[in-house]
């Protein structure tokens, strides 16, 4: 399970690929990372499968933290941040994001493995009937606080369960409950994200530290590698993938890309 230049290079191909598509297509690059990882890099290492799904879940909260870190302080120089409702959120989406990962450590590879692919499907769904114009009604009246708290608690707990950042479902979210308009939904989703991969990818430590299948050089479910050598090309390009889009129509590459994520979506249910 040595970490040979092959194996450098499928980590720096695989985070410039996800950051890229992170900000082309306006989607979070976990659920693509993950599915990399349980397909391709991880299988290539030797990984154990009894623990690869929950390495995959763990690496990739933890690669998020700091794109998230960068995300936040991009979007907060431009005004789209409320960090009174973000650190609301939080309250909640903390407890929700640690229980997620603590459940997601209990759940046996082969239950976490088709849960997760049903949320491709999900995703995928969404991509494709997802119109341009939505949530672009302006902020009217202060979202109540219980619906603050509700909307963090859900986006937490996804969170921690399927080690994604949580924006996916916390942009609808806030657009639908809260009557955000997109842009500050992006913007608060993105700073709310620092506090639940943090606290997921902890859980994700903290419970699989004794597991004896995992490889070398894990802390817990959190690939050391993977996290350093996917994560620095995942901040990097993601920043390209954005200008990219402000020049071209990613509508269609958006529509291949969906298909194509529910397909693996289908192979994870059934396998």
């Amino acid at each position: 399970m040595g970490i040979s230049p092959f194996h450098v290079l499928e980590f720096l191909l695989m985070g410039s690929l996800v950051g890229f598509l992170g900000g082309f297509l306006g989607i979070g690059g976990g659920a693509v990372m993950i599915a990399l990882l349980n397909y391709w890099i991880f299988p290539s290492l030797g990984v154990s499968a009894a623990v690869m799904i929950h390495l995959s879940l763990g690496t990739s909260l933890a690669i998020i933290i700091p794109a998230s870190i960068a995300g936040s302080w991009a979007q907060t120089r431009i005004g789209n941040v409320g960090w009174r409702m973000v650190c609301l959120m939080a309250i909640p989406g903390i407890v929700g994001s640690f229980l997620g990962s603590t459940i997601a450590a209990y759940l046996p590879s082969q239950v976490l493995r088709p849960l997760f692919g049903i949320l491709l499907i999900l995703i995928s769904a969404q991509m494709l009937l997802q119109k341009k114009t939505a949530g672009e009604a302006g902020e009217s009246l202060p979202p109540r606080v219980s619906a603050v708290l509700m909307v963090g608690a859900a986006v937490g707990l996804f969170s921690g369960l399927f080690g994604l950042g949580g924006g996916v479902i916390g942009i609808p979210l806030m657009i639908r409950f809260l009557r955000l308009p997109i842009h500050r939904a992006v913007g608060n989703s993105i700073a709310f994200v620092m506090f639940t991969s943090l606290v997921g990818a902890a859980g994700y430590v903290l419970h699989g530290w004794k597991d004896p299948n995992l490889p070398p050089l894990s802390l817990g479910y959190v690939h050391i590698p993977a996290w350093i050598l996917a994560g620095i090309p995942s901040i990097l390009l993601s920043g390209l993938g954005v200008k990219a889009a402000g020049k071209a129509r990613p509508i269609g590459l958006r529509r291949i890309f969906a298909l194509i994520l529910g397909a693996v979506g289908v192979r994870m249910m059934l396998s």
